[in-house]
């Protein structure tokens, strides 16, 4: 293309309304997109970082602080219950201590909390006992006694005791929470009496409950020095009772007590006057005598 023909080249797009938009759109498009991509650099701090200090080990208030000083944010995503560790450490944050990040980011945290997570209670009701402490202490639920109740069918668990109130299935209670297994028991011998407990070394109150459990009562109860009140009273242990432990005795009989604050009185009553060894009715020589009178009938005929 000469000279000539390039001069018409030129004056025609001047000359054309057209492709002035056309490159005056373009320059404006260049022009915008430099804007985008400097504004980009600016607004994210384009080569600069800041190295992430490590907040694990500090409680929640001072990692604040130290982040706040470095023109940091953080947020609280998540918590866990560690009981060896203060309520409100950091356990955990992301990124790490000393990582790089942009000054603009979040520092995410964990903590630890306050109280422990709730725990609902499986339904134990007629597992054994075994299977039941088991199965509890295995959702991180202790097991810190068992109590016995007069039932039908012996070691199966009844009931679940938190804080003195019975608790149902699905109920939640703190994790590492310790409950009472109420568990039932037969008490009765072969002749369907009960067997009398040992209350030995117990309170009253203690003595009291466990021989309600055995279908017996209270009667007599001896001080060998008579209590000042109901809170002295409370310091009385049993040393003695009659019927003696292990004893075959019918349901609803009324059991006496000697108690003292003596603790040593306890072991003198036990060496002194230990418990009558239990008998067992003579009812085998009983159905020898009933077999050779039969064989003897059956001779005589």
């Amino acid at each position: 293309m000469d000279k000539k023909h390039f001069s018409q080249f030129l004056g025609f797009i001047k000359g054309s309304l057209i492709l002035k938009n056309v490159f005056y759109a373009a320059t404006i498009l260049v022009a915008l997109l430099m804007f985008v991509l400097f504004m980009l650099q600016f607004y994210t701090h384009h080569g600069e970082a800041e190295t992430v200090p490590n907040l694990c080990g500090l409680k929640l208030e001072d990692a604040a602080k130290l982040l706040d000083n470095r023109g940091m944010q953080y947020q609280v995503i998540d918590s866990v219950y560690k009981p060896d560790k203060a309520p409100g450490m950091v356990m955990e944050q992301s990124p790490i201590g000393g990582s790089k990040i942009k000054s603009y980011r979040s520092i995410y945290i964990t903590i630890n909390a306050k109280m422990p997570p709730g725990v609902a209670l499986p339904d134990v009701r007629d597992l054994s006992l075994r299977h039941a402490q088991s199965l509890l202490e295995s959702m991180g639920i202790k097991v810190m006694g068992v109590e016995y109740v007069p039932s039908e069918y012996s070691d199966l668990v009844r009931d679940i005791k938190y804080n003195g109130q019975t608790l149902t299935p699905g109920q939640k209670i703190p994790a590492g929470s310790g409950v009472i297994l109420v568990v039932g028991r037969t008490s009765t011998d072969e002749d369907g009496n009960q067997l009398m407990p040992d209350v030995q070394s117990l309170t009253l109150e203690q003595a009291t409950r466990l021989i309600n459990s055995h279908m017996l009562s209270i009667g007599a109860t001896n001080f060998d020095v008579e209590p000042t009140n109901e809170q002295d009273k409370a310091n009385y242990i049993v040393y003695k009772q009659s019927p003696a432990a292990n004893d075959s005795v019918p349901s609803g009989k009324a059991i006496t007590l000697w108690l003292t604050k003596e603790k040593g009185k306890v072991a003198t009553e036990d060496v002194s006057t230990p418990a009558p060894a239990k008998t067992t009715p003579a009812v085998a020589p009983k159905k020898e005598e009933k077999k050779k009178k039969k064989e003897d009938i059956e001779k005589f005929f």
